[in-house]
């Protein structure tokens, strides 16, 4: 298709490229941060062909497309003749006033969050299926642990989770203003091999002993101790590292002569965060890191099928605000430290609620139109993106929309009550049913998640049957 004209249109209707700060991508919207977005048609976009929605959140201007979302971003950028950092950048100068307007710290972390995994969630996601894809060929008795085959499919699976920091340090720098070599460098201190190796020899003494907070110290740096973390796969240190190399990097290109700029810039920007993050800013974010986990894991342990039950319902709240990019990490985290996850699985319903419920719009519906949008909805729910159910089937259908909720949220309990697990992370809805099986065999955590998809499936379904296709917002 050319989408070379909903691209002017869009552009157009935000106000023109000089209203653009930045813009950039995820897997269904585009994501604006507007100079003024009052000067944005938001009515005449939500009536345009080829946009599902226009959510306004966390300072930026989301326009909804749906799974084609990267071809209409690539005719924006072409069209605005935008420069890699209008694209990449969103925390220069020019986006400041932007970012001043957002309401409270949480929206801007909220904010925060999204624009650092945005860039690697879809690599992500690929690498946490191949290990699910391993762990079933493994459990199926059709490879071997130690089969050349497995060894270098697990390699591919395992590196962007292994060398995580370099990865999030790249896309932290890109979104705290600087190079984004800076990132690449101190996500690579992090999980530096002669640092990593310290561990395995013997403490020079403990600190905090007798603590929740004891550490033992294997290297001092100016005799100040440091406490070596395992940093592979981590999140919270690096992104507080790069933050903090790029306030020391754009204080030094104040106040440094251009003459010189070009050599100590650099220079002193990592002589000065990569010591200060493997010293104050790594080990502190590790024991706050590690604190938060326990804290949302006790939560669910207090009872896992309530939680699961509220989870599973607020989940697609969480999803259509873009919110749900602040939780995200935690699955990984909890993957890398527990060796699995508890709180995946309570929202794993919600893309098998969508699907029964746009398959009940699709049989109901006699609008041509409409069957064409939920049949394209239906097809992405099953690869796990809900957006585009959302936003052009279930929002327009209210009754519809609440009793998917309660359809997920449903599942949600069962899975929790279970005792469902998610062993590695990779993709959303039936493609993501791999990532659940324990490496030791089908359990019965697996079997009751199985069971709660299939439930919140049919609960939707039969709903959005009797309800019908017809539009109440």
């Amino acid at each position: 298709m050319n989408y070379r004209p909903l691209a002017e249109n869009i552009l157009k209707n935000v106000g023109g490229k000089e209203n653009v700060n930045s813009v950039i991508h995820c897997m269904t919207r585009l994501r604006f941060k507007l100079k003024d977005e009052g000067k944005a048609n938001t009515a005449v976009l939500k009536n345009m062909d080829g946009v599902m929605d226009v959510i306004q959140k966390g300072g930026q201007y989301q326009v909804v497309i749906g799974p084609q979302v990267e071809d209409v971003f690539n005719e924006v950028v072409d069209i605005g003749g935008f420069k890699t950092q209008d694209i990449a950048n969103n925390s220069g100068a020019s986006s400041q006033a932007t970012d001043e307007k957002q309401k409270g710290v949480f929206t801007k972390f909220l904010g925060l969050i999204s624009d650092i995994f945005q860039p690697v969630l879809g690599v992500l996601m690929a690498s946490g299926l191949i290990k699910a894809l391993l762990s079933l060929l493994a459990i199926m008795g059709v490879l071997s642990k130690k089969d050349g085959t497995y060894v270098i499919l697990n390699a591919v699976g395992d590196a962007l989770f292994y060398f995580f920091p370099i990865a999030l340090g790249w896309s932290s720098a890109r979104r705290f203003g600087i190079k984004e070599i800076y990132g690449i460098t101190l996500g690579g201190v992090l999980v530096y091999p002669t640092l990593v190796a310290l561990t395995s020899g013997k403490a020079l003494y403990t600190i905090f002993a007798g603590t929740m907070f004891a550490s033992p110290v294997y290297v001092t740096f100016l005799k100040i101790p440091v406490i070596i973390q395992s940093y592979s796969t981590t999140v919270i240190p690096i992104i507080l590292i790069v933050y903090v190399a790029s306030i020391i990097y754009k204080w030094l290109n104040k106040v440094l002569p251009p003459i010189v700029r070009s050599l100590f810039v650099p220079f002193i920007t990592l002589l000065i965060s990569a010591p200060l993050g493997l010293l104050v800013i790594g080990p502190i974010a590790m024991v706050l890191q590690d604190l938060l986990s326990k804290l949302v894991s006790g939560m669910v342990d207090l009872n896992a099928g309530v939680a699961g039950l509220v989870l599973g319902s607020l989940w697609s709240i969480l999803v259509m605000f873009g919110l749900h990019w602040a939780v995200i990490p935690f699955f990984a985290l909890n993957i890398a430290q527990h060796g699995y996850d508890v709180i995946n699985p309570l929202i794993f319903s919600g893309a098998l609620a969508s699907m029964g419920s746009v398959l009940g719009i699709i049989i109901r519906s006699k609008d041509k139109s409409d069957k064409t949008i939920a049949i394209s909805a239906f097809i992405s729910s099953f690869f796990g993106i809900n957006e585009p159910a959302l936003y052009g089937v279930l929002i327009p259908r209210k009754k519809v929309l609440i009793t998917c909720f309660l359809a997920a949220g449903i599942g949600g309990a069962i899975a929790g009550f279970s005792g469902s697990k998610l062993y590695a992370f990779g993709a959303s809805g039936p493609l993501g049913l791999p990532c659940f099986i324990n490496p030791n065999g089908i359990d019965a955590g697996f079997i009751g998640l199985c069971i709660s998809g299939v439930v919140s499936f049919v609960l939707a379904l039969i709903s959005s049957m009797i309800i019908g296709a017809k539009k109440d917002v």
